[in-house]
This record gives C-alpha cells, sequence and structure tokens, in this order.
C-alpha cells in the first residue's frame, strides 16, 4: 500500500512505487544501515518502535534526488500467517526551517547580548579607571592640601582645628569610598594582575565586608594567567554575583569558592553553608543576575548549574571551555 499522502510527499504515484525497493525512498549512504534496522526489526516482537533519532531521518524523492527530513515510527502486525510492517511518515522539513529561523535567531540574540555586556564592561572599566586615577588623585591632592593648611593654623584656633579634623575624617572616607565603587565596578588587578589575584581579593574584600567566612581554593592557577578578557571577565563576575547573592539572601556563616583550570575547562564552584536556594527563585523574574550569568556562560559555550549539596545551602557550578570560539572574538 502506498496512500495518496505518500504520493503527495515523494512525489511518486502508487503504480511507480508498489514493487519496487523500499530503499529507494531513502538517501543512499543510509540505506545499509535502513536495511540492518528493518531486518532486526521484523525479528524481535516489539510491536511499536522509533526508527532511531527522529532529528536524523532522511528520505529522497527519487524523481528529482531531493532530500528532506522525516519523523517515522515503524509496528508490526500479524495477519493470514504474515507479518505486515507498517511505516507512519511524517515530512517534517517546515519544522525545521522554523526551528533553524528560531534558533537562529536566538544566536542573534546572544551575540547581541554579549556585544552589549562587553560595551558595558567597556564603560565600567573606563569609569573604574577615572575614578581610581582622576578622582583619586584629587583628593588625595585635597588631603595634602588639607595637611598643609592644618600645619599653619594658630595653636589656640581650637574651632578650626576641630573643623580640618572633621574635614580629614571626612576625606578619607570619600577616598575609601571611592575606591571601593571604582573596585565594584571594575577591578584594575583583573586587567594588570589576572583572574587568580582579583578572585583572591574579591574573597578577602567579600569576608571583611559582610562577616561571612570565606575560603577560596585555585587550583592550575598558571592556566589562568592568558585567559581572553571576556572568559575572565565572566568567571569574575559569576564569583561577584554568587557572593553578592550569599551575602543578601543565604544567613551564611561559611563559603567556599574553588577555580580550577585542567584538561581545557574552566572550572568555578561557590557553595554556602546557608538556607539555601528554593526552586520557585530561580524562575522569579527580577532573578536577571543570575539569568544574565546563564546567559553569557552559554554564549562562551559553558554550562550553569544551581543545586543544592548534600550539607545544605546553595552550590553555583560553571565550567568553561579555555579555548571557546566566542571567547577569541573580538
Amino acid at each position: 500500500m502506498f496512500n495518496r499522502a505518500a504520493e503527495q510527499m515523494f512525489r511518486c504515484r502508487s503504480s511507480e512505487a508498489i514493487g519496487a525497493p523500499l530503499e529507494r525512498f531513502v538517501p543512499e549512504r543510509f540505506r545499509a544501515a535502513h536495511r540492518i534496522h528493518v531486518e532486526q526489526f521484523g525479528r524481535t516482537g516489539v510491536t511499536a518502535r522509533k526508527m532511531g533519532d527522529v532529528t536524523t531521518l532522511w528520505a529522497l524523492r527519487p524523481s528529482t534526488d531531493e532530500e528532506f527530513p522525516i519523523e517515522a515510527s515503524i509496528s508490526r502486525i500479524h495477519g493470514g500467517g504474515r507479518a505486515y510492517l507498517t511505516v507512519i511518515l511524517r515530512d517534517i522539513t517546515l519544522r525545521k526551517q522554523y526551528e533553524g529561523q528560531i534558533e537562529r535567531s536566538q544566536r542573534e540574540v546572544r551575540d547581541l547580548s554579549a556585544r552589549m555586556f562587553d560595551a558595558l564592561e567597556e564603560e565600567k572599566r573606563r569609569i573604574a579607571r577615572e575614578l581610581h586615577d582622576e578622582l583619586g588623585q584629587l583628593l588625595t591632592t585635597l588631603k595634602m592640601d588639607l595637611s598643609w593648611l592644618r600645619e599653619r593654623l594658630p595653636a589656640d584656633s581650637l574651632e578650626l582645628t576641630a573643623k580640618t579634623d572633621e574635614m580629614d575624617v571626612m576625606l578619607d572616607r570619600t577616598i575609601t569610598s571611592t575606591r571601593r565603587i571604582s573596585a565594584d565596578m571594575r577591578p584594575l588587578m583583573l586587567d594588570d594582575l589576572g583572574l587568580a589575584d582579583a578572585a583572591n581579593w574579591l574573597v578577602n574584600d567579600f569576608s571583611k565586608r559582610c562577616g561571612v567566612k570565606c575560603k577560596i581554593q585555585i587550583v592550575g592557577e598558571e592556566r589562568l594567567e592568558d585567559l581572553p578578557k571576556i572568559l575572565a571577565t565572566t568567571i569574575f563576575r559569576a564569583v561577584q554575583e554568587s557572593l553578592t547573592n550569599i551575602a543578601r539572601h543565604s544567613g551564611a556563616h561559611n563559603a567556599w569558592v574553588r577555580l580550577e583550570a585542567q584538561d581545557g575547562i574552566v572550572e568555578v564552584e561557590i557553595e554556602d553553608d546557608g538556607r539555601g536556594i528554593r526552586p520557585e527563585d530561580l524562575g522569579k523574574i527580577d532573578s536577571l543576575g543570575l539569568r544574565g550569568m546563564r546567559e553569557r556562560v552559554a554564549y562562551l559555550g559553558g554550562a550553569l548549574e544551581v543545586a543544592r549539596p548534600p550539607r545544605g545551602g546553595t552550590r553555583l557550578t560553571l565550567r568553561v571551555p579555555l579555548r571557546s570560539q566566542a571567547a577569541h572574538i573580538t
């Protein structure tokens, strides 16, 4: 039997198909495997079975040698002492075209997101450098001028002395805040000294500011020295975002960070002993930090997982290939 739908799909009349080898409708490179599959299926007692991975099945229109993707299932029935095999096919050309368009759109959106991320990081780097160099230098000069002024105040001017003391304290706070804001925007040591030193600084600063005991372990530090800028920035931001979440939401007393570079993979693991992330929290619309992190890692060909470790709390694991093609795009 070769019904009308089959005639339309293969552009072949029923009279031309019946009696001809079934392999006529299979691309030549798949015929041997197809023959083996059908023979094996004919010997089994399975009543219904997929003909392999639907994403890899292809059919052939013999009149034009045109190949097209199909979805297929095969079943076996008995009647009159004979076994009959029935194949049901679906032409999925349009679906594949739509899937291809969606994949291209997703790639374009991901590429655009990555370029926006790069532009944002570049702007942060510029502002951080200006805060650190220009504003920091001006504040330091102002502090020196204030010190010069204090040395020349009359000994009996208690009110002026008290005021300059207050100004000196305020300048110290301003300089400290400027350095902190600059480091939060873009730690210059990430550009100057590399990921390992920047991660160590980040963990130590987190422990001091948040009161959470945090230990860091770095394996294969020499492999982290020459990472592409986009890869080093992504890993640093992932650690930074994770530590920020621990400080804000976890209620943890301890945290652990591990960076490991080996076998062509950079693996980052951040764990805490806090209350742990709830499954419903992962899908919240306001968890943009986690979503952005996941997209960034995916763009670099990596993967990000969030889970609850056996001892409780939350564990974030990030894996990115060292030689990611996207990481070397300028």
